[in-house]
């Protein structure tokens, strides 16, 4: 009878330790470098690159549907924030800029017109994504394809990117800088 008792006591442990919680995430987004993949032409310069990486958030609410744009003058929808560094002959990274016209629109509609030193981004606006069932934290993998125009005309022969997402509540991932992007032009 003892050993009855101790192997259903056993049996009961094993049973409910592996009933714990599923791991938690956070409602704060989080961000992981994956891998970037360059695509070559008959000559061996690069056409594109994809840009890839991770992502998890512990209540979903990743990306903004076109029903809850901002559509208020001079309104920001992004929510992927992507700024590029050259990586110049002192060893050094340097935000990448370029003299371009900036158009500037207040909640006045107003508009200010001007040319500029900016800093190359890629920033873009994520899908809408929204996890089915009860459980809301999501996990997934992007992939940003740069194409000709950004990946060969604007970007250096080696830098890097910084980068962060915001979620729907406005909750800033983690700022995270990749590994050197060599592009043969």
């Amino acid at each position: 009878m003892k050993i009855y008792n101790k192997v259903v006591l056993f049996a009961l442990v094993v049973f409910f330790s592996s009933c714990g919680k599923d791991k938690q995430l956070s409602n704060i987004p989080e961000v992981e470098f994956t891998s970037f993949t360059n695509f070559k032409d008959a000559s061996g310069r690069d056409t594109s690159v994809y840009f890839r990486f991770a992502f998890k958030d512990g209540d979903g609410d990743i990306g903004t549907s076109n029903e809850a744009l901002d559509t208020t003058c001079g309104a920001d929808n992004n929510n992927l924030f992507i700024a590029y560094e050259e990586k110049r002959a002192d060893g050094k990274y340097y935000p990448k800029k370029l003299w371009q016209q900036v158009t500037l629109v207040d909640s006045n509609c107003d508009t200010t017109v001007f040319f500029d030193s900016v800093q190359v981004k890629f920033n873009q606006r994520m899908q809408y994504l929204e996890p089915e069932g009860n459980g809301k934290s999501i996990e997934g993998d992007v992939n940003y394809k740069m194409d000709y125009v950004s990946a060969v005309v604007l970007l250096s022969t080696e830098g890097r990117f910084v980068f962060y997402i915001e979620d729907r509540m406005k909750n800033k991932s983690n700022m995270v800088t990749t590994p050197d992007l060599v592009i043969v032009k």
